[in-house]
């Protein structure tokens, strides 16, 4: 990225796929900026991932609030979502940046749609957060999809049409140009479903959870797929009416991530598809309704629930923070310092001679 910027002018930068994977012009210009504003600093950068993590975190629960869920549902949705040690990609490299400015957006498009103020002032600023998460990462396309279902289910009234008009537009408007600027690969059809599907049925439960996952070896995916809908049908049917609407738009918004993603990481190990890096949206959706589960226990149970939660989702972040700091981290600085001149790092095209000047050029520390 930062080799782009320096070496391309700012438009033709701007309208470069990053490594053929998609455009998103907004997340490098907020990207720069931020790499100007902390000086150069990785832990500027990463301090930077947490606090938008915990602006999520409060949109998010100030979502759930304004669909009358009580405290507890709340609370067991955000507890997971915030703390699990199994955020870690996307709380630790910040290039990930990216898939949450994604969600800021998404969630502010969502909170404008639930306002009760003329319909001119709430679709014009929708439109404009919908385009700006399709903007910061290609995941952020389907967001204006997802609220354009969410309309037409709660929607009854003249609004409805045009409300999710104004929704789909820009993933209409971001696909055409992702067709135009993005090089096009041909799809099998298998490959795709087989990756999307086990994105959807395997995440958020399959990291979390290793007894279960050597339990049931090859088929825990789908062993933790039917768990993942037996949760959702159950909070289904004993939320109330208005919170139905919010519990399928989650359901929706995973299960058309799932296909994006398949989509574009067929050709990857299929292992990655629960990767650390896949966590977030998954864990936002299932949240809810895990949460209505809880709040149907006893108090003193709810409590013990909570804490259990808590322990085993922030216990392992010490352990599994180390070994990614040395992997992305220590070995990568040791790496750049001690390699050749024209040495390059996989994946990337860069140089370690190159990545040194832009060190010098950025002050990257």
């Amino acid at each position: 990225m930062l080799d782009g910027a320096t070496r391309l002018g700012l438009a033709h930068w701007l309208a470069e796929t990053f490594l053929g994977d998609g455009v998103f012009p907004l997340f490098k210009l907020l990207y720069l900026g931020a790499v100007r504003v902390t000086g150069g600093s990785y832990f500027g950068l990463i301090l930077l991932l947490w606090i938008t993590h915990v602006a999520i975190c409060l949109l998010f629960g100030w979502l759930l609030a304004r669909f009358d869920l009580p405290p507890v549902t709340i609370a067991f949705a955000l507890l997971p979502f915030g703390l699990a040690w199994t955020n870690l990609e996307t709380l630790g490299w910040a290039m990930q940046w990216n898939a949450q400015l994604a969600i800021v957006f998404f969630l502010a498009a969502w909170h404008f749609l639930l306002e009760t103020r003329k319909l001119g002032g709430r679709a014009t600023v929708c439109f404009l957060c919908l385009l700006a998460s399709g903007l910061c990462s290609t995941r952020g396309i389907i967001s204006g999809l997802v609220l354009a279902i969410f309309v037409l289910m709660r929607s009854s009234n003249e609004e409805r049409l045009r409300l999710s008009t104004v929704c789909l537009a820009p993933t209409v408007l971001l696909v055409a140009a992702m067709g135009l600027l993005a090089p096009h690969h041909v799809v099998p059809a298998g490959a795709a479903l087989l990756y999307g599907c086990n994105y959807l049925l395997a995440n958020p439960l399959y990291l979390p959870l290793p007894p279960l996952r050597h339990l049931f070896g090859a088929m825990a995916p789908l062993a933790f797929g039917v768990l993942k809908a037996a949760v959702f049908v159950w909070a289904f049917r004993k939320a109330a009416p208005a919170t139905r609407p919010l519990l399928l738009t989650l359901v929706a918004f995973d299960v058309i991530t799932a296909a994006s993603l398949g989509y574009g990481r067929w050709s990857t190990n299929l292992a990655t598809a629960t990767s650390s890096r896949y966590q977030y949206i998954p864990l936002l959706c299932f949240g809810p309704s895990a949460g209505i589960l809880v709040a149907r226990l006893r108090s003193g149970v709810q409590v013990a629930a909570l804490l259990l939660c808590a322990v085993a989702l922030a216990m392992p972040w010490k352990r599994h923070a180390e070994q990614w700091d040395a992997w992305r981290g220590d070995n990568l600085r040791t790496a750049i310092e001690q390699a050749g001149p024209t040495d390059r790092f996989d994946p990337s095209s860069l140089t370690a001679g190159r990545a040194r000047e832009l060190m010098r050029i950025y002050g990257l520390h």
